[in-house]
């Protein structure tokens, strides 16, 4: 009864951490399967992640496989809206460039895009590490710059 009543607030961190969707309004089948990691917040993605690593954590190791993560999630996305776009009724085709010139267009659009994703992917990996230090998931150390450390161990998923 007491547990009813004061719940531990590090076991609901956790479990919202790990599980984010059973907090939330989402209607859940009993026959849908637990979702992909990619599928989860930034926060939850880096959490699950926290948990494979060791009492210290390199950061850019850390980063490196969230970076693995986000394009998992962006390649899936893409593939998602492509699966839309062919469903949908297409309509007349417009002549218009070459193959090579729309090409040459799209090899400049994609450096633009792919220096905007990289730092959009350094602004959301900051931004996941800052919501697990404020809630006191991560150590600064002063021994390695490069590192911080877990301060928290022994979770179970279930």
């Amino acid at each position: 009864m007491c547990v009813l009543i004061n719940p531990s607030v590090r076991a609901t961190v956790i479990a919202g951490l790990l599980h984010p969707y059973d907090f939330t309004d989402r209607i859940k089948d009993d026959e849908q399967e637990e979702p992909s990691i990619w599928e989860f917040p930034d926060t939850s993605i880096l959490f699950r992640r926290y948990l494979d690593g060791g009492r210290m954590l390199n950061v850019y190791d850390w980063f490196a496989s969230f970076q693995q993560e986000l394009e998992l999630q962006k390649k899936n996305l893409r593939s998602q809206v492509a699966a839309e776009a062919r469903s949908m009724p297409s309509s007349p085709k417009k002549r218009g460039r070459t193959g090579k010139a729309k090409a040459a267009e799209e090899k400049v659009d994609s450096e633009a895009d792919l220096e905007r994703w990289h730092l959009e992917l350094q602004a959301r990996f900051m931004r996941a590490m800052q919501d697990l230090d404020y809630l006191g998931f991560l150590k600064h150390t002063g021994r390695k710059a490069d590192h911080v450390q877990r301060t928290s161990f022994d979770m179970h998923d279930n």
